[in-house]
């Protein structure tokens, strides 16, 4: 499908909106990320110029089933969640029965445009094999139009309304 933004083909049916990293690594300058952050495809430390706080963020997929089709939508966000947590998760990271693991909880850590406020918001972070991403589902009683989004599910044209305002950011 010719892009309305661009004018380019592009692939849509392959596409998932996504994340590079964690809204709170872009809020250290620049020139102290190297210092501060500790950042990998799938896993973000950072820290504070102290070294008195620590933050830990998984690279999570969220589902959302599309109303009529047999796929979801996966968004590539960032949840944080506790060092512990953090650390099992590492732990058991090339572990093939690492999905018997319970869920434990994470927040949203990416602001998601067209949405009210999602940084914070809670759910639960289930790892689901050594090569696949953990999934995130929010905590049931996140009232949020994304969390509403995931439950209910979303017409093939909202994923496409995802897509094109991602693809040109």
């Amino acid at each position: 499908m010719r892009c309305a933004t661009c004018g380019e083909e592009h692939d849509w049916s392959t596409m998932e909106p996504s994340f590079d990293r964690p809204d709170a690594y872009y809020e250290i300058p620049e020139y102290e990320r190297s210092a501060r952050a500790l950042a990998g495809k799938s896993d973000c430390r950072i820290r504070d110029l102290e070294d008195t706080e620590r933050r830990f963020f998984l690279r999570v997929l969220l589902p959302i089933p599309i109303l009529g089709e047999s796929v979801v939508c996966n968004w590539g966000l960032w949840a944080e969640v506790s060092e512990a947590d953090f650390q099992r998760a590492w732990d058991l990271w090339e572990d093939p029965h690492q999905a018997g693991e319970p869920p434990f909880p994470g927040f949203l850590a990416n602001a998601v445009a067209g949405y009210p406020p999602t940084i914070g918001l809670a759910g639960i972070v289930q790892l689901t094999g050594p090569d696949t991403a953990p999934q995130f589902r929010f905590a049931p009683e996140v009232d949020h139009p994304f969390a509403v989004e995931q439950r209910t599910g979303v017409y093939p044209e909202r994923r496409l309304e995802w897509l094109m305002s991602r693809i040109h950011t």
